[in-house]
């Protein structure tokens, strides 16, 4: 009886610790499991860059492609005519007048002084004015050359007309001697002398 007893104890004992080991097992699987878990989800962190990677350098989604693209927009902008404004102001060119140049003596009759004298005393006589006096100041203003310039003017012929003076008063050819005389008589008789300030007081 006791070695039944002692063998039905042991086997007890045995199945004790068979239960024991047993509920450890099932106990340390869990835990085991939940690492796994945790380990796998450290790795899957890691490694989603990786991933992440490829995904952006394929090409856009379907949706991605229905957004607006800007090439259009700009092949249509370069297609067009571009509207090119100057960005400098209009040039006003002003016309300046330009003053009746020295007529050379080659293409005008040459006259001595003695011929501008006799002009001039022909024209003084016509018009009742004293020949010397319109002398004088013809040899005051070119001495006696009928084609003198001054650019100051500018002043023009025998007796140094502005070219304007000389048409207003009927002249046609201010490098003339005759007309400058006949002209100048006329102004003379009609008490312009002052138009030449200085050389018909002289």
């Amino acid at each position: 009886m006791r070695r039944l007893f002692l063998r039905g104890h042991i086997r007890a004992w045995g199945i004790g610790l068979a239960l024991i080991g047993l509920a450890a097992l099932t106990a340390l699987q869990p835990a085991g499991s939940g690492r796994s878990a945790a380990g796998n989800v450290a790795v899957l962190r890691h490694s989603a860059p990786a991933s992440a990677s490829p995904v952006s350098s394929s090409p856009p989604s379907s949706a991605a492609s229905s957004s607006p693209s800007p090439t259009p927009t700009s092949t249509a902008t370069a297609g067009a005519s571009p509207d090119v404004r100057s960005p400098l102001p209009a040039l006003i060119v002003l016309a300046t007048p330009t003053p009746v140049p020295v007529q050379p003596a080659a293409a005008r009759p040459a006259y001595s002084q003695a011929e501008v004298v006799a002009i001039i005393n022909a024209a003084a006589q016509a018009d009742g004015v004293a020949p010397a006096w319109l002398i004088s100041t013809a040899q005051c203003e070119s001495n006696l050359n009928p084609y003198a310039y001054n650019p100051a003017g500018p002043y023009d012929g025998l007796l140094q007309f502005l070219p304007s003076t000389f048409r207003a008063h009927g002249g046609t050819d201010i490098w003339d001697p005759t007309q400058q005389a006949q002209i100048a008589a006329g102004m003379f008789a009609a008490g312009e002398s002052s138009q030449w300030p200085v050389c018909s007081h002289s």
